[in-house]
């Protein structure tokens, strides 16, 4: 796959109900990840709950989990933007980074949950439209632009963190326009390989003009061995998707089948390592970020996923943590 691409994953702060413990979990867990040398870890936004994630404010946990940590890169996988104050965001983000030192990773994509839109104020219909019309804004403020006739600018500023903004997305050619890094995912309405083409249409298309290097960060959802529970999560996923009317795949009799159209990576080891190899091509720039959790998965069966894909999986592909500063070999 490369023999540099940075390693991490993504926690949607799943829980079958609420309670604080949700949040204490996941700080946990970048801090084990962290001492796994995990180079990123990922949190998901999700507004009442939907799909049983817990987590409406992506930068005050990231805030949380940043003073817990040290090295770990914080990213957000992905908030959705239609639905935030651009200057606002711009202005948390920015305390954010200067935080946790530069590790701030600003994932954003345009959502699909209609409900949320509603509850917002916002036209699922003009969730495109919104999108772009917020990021500009977003990137004016985080550019040092002035925001009023005076002159006044964002403050705190947080010194590139512009150049690590990323977008989920299948309008790449814009997100290349654009400098920024690509969010994919496998898409259960295409074959695999589409992944591949996305990523080289976006690569293709990349100009390279603000002087940052293309980067991809490949999202996988990953369970080494399924069991009844998360049979039932994902179940009651797709049960979901379809009601909202974005999962129109037809649903499969055969468990298996389910997993891999949602493109879940499952079963023994060498057949995941197999299974990573036939996606896109990772280079240094680029991050693997594997999500290990379904809703009922309980802490410790995610830091054992998180010591699997350290110890067995991210080294066959070609990954090695980095080492820690003043570390000797």
């Amino acid at each position: 796959m490369s023999s540099r691409f940075s390693l991490g994953f993504l926690s949607r702060v799943y829980s079958p109900g609420f309670e604080p413990k949700v949040y204490r979990d996941t700080v946990e867990l970048f801090k084990v990840a962290e001492e796994l040398g995990f180079d990123s870890g990922w949190v998901a936004q999700h507004h009442f709950a939907s799909e049983n994630g817990r987590l409406p404010s992506p930068l005050v946990l990231l805030a949380a989990i940043a003073q817990r940590t040290r090295r770990i890169s914080l990213g957000t996988g992905i908030i959705v933007l239609p639905q935030e104050a651009p200057l606002r965001l711009a202005e948390d983000a920015s305390v954010l980074d200067l935080l946790s030192n530069g590790r701030l990773e600003l994932g954003l994509g345009a959502g699909f949950d209609p409900d949320t839109f509603t509850a917002f104020g916002r036209e699922p219909e003009a969730r495109h439209r919104d999108y772009e019309q917020h990021l500009q804004q977003l990137i004016h403020a985080l550019g040092n632009a002035p925001l009023t006739d005076s002159g006044s600018r964002l403050l705190p500023r947080a010194a590139g963190l512009g150049q690590r903004i990323w977008e989920a997305t299948s309008r790449v050619e814009r997100v290349a326009e654009r400098g920024h890094g690509l969010i994919m995912a496998p898409n259960p309405h295409l074959p695999p390989e589409a992944g591949v083409e996305l990523v080289k249409r976006y690569r293709n298309a990349w100009t390279g003009d603000n002087g940052t290097p293309p980067r991809v960060t490949r999202v996988q959802a990953l369970i080494p061995n399924p069991d009844a529970a998360t049979r039932n999560d994902i179940q009651a996923y797709v049960q979901r998707q379809q009601s909202i009317g974005v999962y129109k795949a037809p649903v499969d009799d055969d468990f298996d089948a389910t997993l891999r159209r949602l493109g879940i990576l499952h079963g023994p080891v060498e057949q995941i390592i197999e299974q990573l190899q036939q996606g896109p091509s990772l280079t240094a720039n680029d991050h693997l970020v594997l999500q290990v959790q379904t809703a009922s998965t309980p802490l410790r069966e995610a830091i054992r996923a998180l010591e699997i894909i350290r110890e067995q999986i991210a080294p066959a592909l070609g990954w090695q943590p980095t080492l820690p500063q003043g570390t000797l070999t």
